[in-house]
């Protein structure tokens, strides 16, 4: 039997999914879902998606709208992650990236 605290997802855990958000929504930058479509597409449980959109919407990354029975994700500037990697790393990196 497994106590709460081995199913509480831990910080690596959300990291990890907040970055495969991020890839996702960069390889499908006009994608609306709600988060039990974005759990269903990432194979992940819908409360770990949960925080981990809520961090990216926090961030100003994830864009959140909907209709009071239905949230609604977006990523909110479809060239904010390419951007960032194009102008803002080189900045406060410096090692090139390897893309």
């Amino acid at each position: 039997m497994t106590s709460e605290l081995d199913q509480a997802p831990n910080a690596i855990t959300i990291s990890i999914l907040r970055i495969e958000l991020l890839t996702f929504f960069q390889a499908n930058p006009h994608t609306r879902d709600t988060a039990d479509g974005l759990a269903l597409r990432l194979h992940r449980p819908k409360h770990e998606v949960e925080m981990a959109l809520t961090t990216l919407s926090a961030l100003g990354i994830v864009e959140i709208g909907g209709t009071e029975k239905m949230t609604i994700y977006r990523l909110r500037n479809g060239d904010l992650i390419n951007n960032y990697f194009k102008d803002e790393y080189p900045k406060n990196h410096s090692k090139t990236p390897l893309w």
